[in-house]
């Protein structure tokens, strides 16, 4: 890989995160999608023709929404001969897809792609296995694909363990504790908290109109996880999800909907579009990792190990870090493990503040991690994702 090769993030914009069952339960994950990708198109003064393809990440996919991205892209007027196609990486799922539109850009396959990560947890369906063929004698049960997804698959190989067993595995494996568990969970919540009161997010999220079961419309701007009543002392009457464990609900990652939506350009695109860039994507600071996947957590230092060596830099050279938390003791295990800086690394709050639409964190991550080296008059930061069954991510960029 050439260290001079790029792509470049021209623009982006998300959507609130909501809460699991609540204000952005009344849409699928293709609809508030839309929304944001035609808002970035709009404000930014793209036109649908000049997108040449679209890539979406996306978990919990099922057939009524068969390839989300095309979806979006139809509902776009992005022109029918252009491709689109969606992928799953688990919760690397958003940040793969604009690794591949970054690689398709700087490898000169497209000038202009749109980058897609979008979830609606609350829409996960329910399903019946053997019901096509009859169930005729006896009884069958639904299957929730929600906690499914949990499994990242581990049923399939003979390991079936959910990703609370893997959380609880990093706690033991670490030697992490419930307390400085629940002390980070404050830190996460309070610094989303401190972003959101001081207007750092608020460039970046696009109003939601949300229909009602009565007459009417609600907006929905601000992100609603975040909790402002949390303290050590809520967090401590908090039980364990499993038995004589220490992940709670409360130092884990919660279940949320939402959309991320990037643009990715060459210099020609850029030029064509008449846009300055807001970050920079080096070729070879980008990485797809594997690892053991009852410690999975430790993926995303893989990850991001082999972006910054093969950007020939190191985690003291990164301005900010934003890694997705999915559990508390993810993020401190990883912390430990790649020597990360506390005070660079994600410093709006994370997954267990913000919440993990699983689908979207990786694309929300790189878009406020640029955005961050703009307001914090940084020069260069790093992003990156762990996904269950030992999957991750990660991605260097520049301030132009």
């Amino acid at each position: 890989m050439q260290t001079n090769s790029y792509a470049y993030l021209a623009a982006g914009l998300r959507s609130p995160i909501g809460s699991f069952g609540r204000t952005l339960k009344p849409l699928r994950a293709t609809d508030f999608a839309t929304v944001v990708a035609k808002e970035l198109l709009s404000r930014y003064g793209v036109n649908p023709s000049d997108i040449e393809m679209v890539i979406g990440g996306m978990v919990l996919q099922d057939m009524t929404e068969s390839n989300p991205a095309r979806i979006v892209s139809k509902r776009c007027d992005i022109p029918n001969d252009t491709p689109a196609f969606t992928l799953n990486m688990q919760c690397c799922s958003g940040m793969a897809a604009l690794i591949q539109a970054a690689e398709k850009v700087a490898l000169g396959r497209a000038d202009c792609v749109l980058a897609i990560g979008m979830e609606s947890m609350s829409s996960a369906p329910y399903m019946t296995s053997g019901s096509r063929w009859g169930l005729r004698l006896g009884s069958t049960e639904f299957t929730d694909t929600l906690k499914e997804c949990t499994l990242a698959g581990s049923k399939m190989w003979g390991d079936p363990k959910y990703m609370i067993d893997v959380a609880e595995n990093h706690a033991k494996v670490d030697g992490v504790s419930r307390e400085e568990m629940d002390e980070y969970a404050v830190v996460s919540h309070r610094r989303a908290l401190d972003a959101i009161d001081n207007g750092r997010l608020q460039d970046e999220i696009v109003p939601i109109a949300v229909p009602q079961k009565k007459n009417g419309t609600i907006v929905f701007s601000e992100d609603e996880q975040p909790r402002r009543d949390i303290s050590l002392e809520s967090l401590s009457r908090l039980r364990p999800v499993t038995p004589g464990g220490v992940i709670t609900a409360g130092n884990a990652a919660s279940i949320n909907d939402g959309a991320a939506v990037v643009l990715i350009c060459s210099e020609k695109g850029l030029a064509k579009l008449g846009l300055s860039p807001l970050a920079k994507i080096p070729l070879s600071g980008m990485s797809m990792v594997g690892c053991d996947p009852s410690l999975m957590g430790y993926s995303c230092v893989d990850a991001l190990d082999a972006a910054l060596t093969s950007y020939g830099k190191k985690v003291d050279d990164m301005d900010l870090i934003e890694c997705n938390e999915g559990f508390a003791v993810q993020l401190l295990a990883c912390r430990e493990a790649g020597q990360w800086p506390h005070d660079r690394l994600n410093v709006d709050g994370g997954g267990v503040g913000l919440g993990h639409p699983v689908g979207m964190s990786g694309i929300r991550i790189v878009l406020h991690l640029a955005n961050s080296l703009h307001q914090r008059d940084g020069k260069v930061g790093a992003a990156t994702v762990p996904a269950g069954s030992g999957l991750g991510t990660a991605v260097v960029l520049e301030r132009p």
